[in-house]
């Protein structure tokens, strides 16, 4: 689904993408967000951070379980700033959060990388799971 506005001479592009709760769809979200976000200046960034909050979803929440999913949307303010939000079966009272993993350890990073590169992010519940979002400046 795409949705287009102007808004003071803006233009925003909407793009809304439902996946399973698998470790394969995870490809499919950055494909997605690369796709939608076509030559913005931020895609890379955007894609890595989404890439992220997907894995997050698939491994921490009930969305990783059989036949369930997560959705993804993209408001992209064109010139301006891209906002990706991930919706999914989360937990009402546990929130996401930065950890400080260890050196070695192999996990544990993804938030600490949306802390470091969005302009801002945050989680909050939903009475149909969680939201968490990252936005990031055009051009920053």
């Amino acid at each position: 689904m795409s949705l287009h506005a102007d808004r003071s001479h803006r233009t925003v592009t909407v793009h809304h993408g439902w996946f399973y709760g698998r470790p394969d769809q995870v490809a499919a979200v950055r494909a997605f967000v690369a796709d939608r976000l076509g030559d913005c200046p931020v895609v890379d960034d955007a894609v890595l951070l989404t890439s992220e909050l997907a894995t997050n979803a698939v491994q921490h929440s009930p969305s990783g379980l059989p036949e369930a999913g997560f959705g993804v949307l993209i408001e992209h303010e064109h010139g301006h700033s891209v906002r990706v939000t991930v919706h999914d079966g989360g937990s009402y009272f546990d929130a996401p959060y930065v950890a400080q993993p260890a050196p070695d350890a192999e996990h544990g990073r993804g938030l600490f990388l949306v802390d470091a590169l969005a302009h801002s992010w945050g989680s909050y519940a939903t009475l149909s799971g969680r939201k968490t979002w990252f936005a990031k400046k055009c051009g920053s």
